[in-house]
């Protein structure tokens, strides 16, 4: 007879320091929340704790218990919307073959993440941008790395023979960030583009017609049947006008 002895697992119950950790992942994101859509109507400036946890529902001290400064709460917001966007998205980019379809997706997620996000991008680009401590944060780190993957894919464009050898891949990251940017930039200013994901595949076409490798050329041979009584001159195949 044989016995099979089974270590009994520990019975898992629900413990009062996960349900407060909740409590308090919920209370915080609540107050990201709220501060996202006044930091975006309003300058950094204007705005006040005050007015933050009036909207939030919570008072000035639960703020501060969260954030201690109002710029520390200010450089949270990209940071939460920025990692949540790249988690979506690195769960589709291993299925994407090939250099160009991953270069496309990350511009069309770029795209869509500040049409999608107004008031998210609307802070990034028209406040953050030129905010000297905001490229000491770990928002601006998470952004970078956007950047960074796709220099990765258009590199790999290169090793790939899909992009000419001699394309430099910094000129096209800036050229199709800087698109982005003028884009949702305008959009915010004065309406337009209505939608920024419209404006993937122009901006794709234009890039990737220009990054290509294409098939050596060949020789053009020009096949001509003339009368027995023309004869042809070098001064008939010249391009130039002959005429004084």
């Amino acid at each position: 007879m044989y016995y099979i002895m089974i270590r009994q697992l520990p019975v898992h119950r629900p413990r009062r320091n996960l349900m407060a950790t909740d409590a308090k992942t919920t209370r915080r994101n609540n107050i990201l929340e709220k501060a996202l859509a006044i930091f975006a109507k309003k300058t950094f400036q204007e705005t006040t704790i005050a007015e933050i946890s009036k909207a939030a529902r919570v008072s000035e001290a639960t703020v501060y218990e969260y954030f201690k400064t109002k710029e520390e709460l200010l450089f949270a917001i990209p940071e939460k919307i920025t990692r949540e966007a790249i988690e979506e998205f690195e769960k589709v980019l291993p299925y994407l073959t090939g250099a160009e379809s991953r270069v496309r997706a990350i511009v069309q997620a770029y795209l869509t993440l500040y049409h999608n996000n107004p008031e998210y991008s609307s802070l990034v680009m028209l406040q953050l941008k030129t905010n000297r401590r905001f490229l000491q944060t770990r928002a601006y780190k998470l952004i970078q790395s956007i950047a960074g993957r796709l220099l990765d894919c258009i590199n790999d464009g290169i090793t790939e023979g899909v992009f000419k050898k001699n394309t430099d891949p910094y000129l096209i990251r800036a050229m199709l960030l800087g698109t982005i940017e003028h884009l949702c930039i305008r959009w915010h200013l004065f309406g337009r583009p209505s939608n920024l994901a419209d404006y993937v595949d122009p901006i794709m076409d234009l890039t990737f017609n220009g990054m290509r490798t294409r098939p050596a050329g060949k020789n053009l041979s020009i096949h001509l049947h003339l009368p027995r009584d023309v004869t042809l001159t070098h001064e008939m195949l010249s391009p130039e006008d002959n005429h004084s």
